[in-house]
């Protein structure tokens, strides 16, 4: 139904697109776009799942930095725990395929 399918795109939408504004829960800040989506508008959704890529990686690269900055590392040492919003597919992919160039 036209509920169901709605309902899937708030749910994909907060949790694929745009995870670091949701937190977990459906975020009323996507239906605008499941609206649009749902009546069959195109849009474009790569640049928002980028951001988030390129985010992460941010955080990504300043962790790594830190580690290697910290001489006594101890792995129960929760101040280098990180947490990425984006697909964490994505972003290990992305990191592999720049470790490689």
């Amino acid at each position: 139904s036209e509920l169901e399918h709605e309902a899937f795109l708030s749910l994909w939408l907060s949790g694929f697109v745009f995870p670091e504004i949701s937190k977990g829960t459906i975020t009323k800040l996507v239906f605008p776009i499941v609206i649009h989506l749902a009546r069959g508008t195109r849009l474009a959704l790569a640049p928002a799942v980028l951001a988030s890529i390129y985010r992460d990686l941010s955080v990504l690269k300043a962790k790594i930095v830190a580690s290697i900055e910290l001489e006594s590392y101890n792995e129960k040492d929760n101040g280098l725990a990180i947490t990425l919003s984006a697909p964490f597919e994505l972003v290990r992919n992305w990191a592999w395929v720049l470790g490689e160039i």
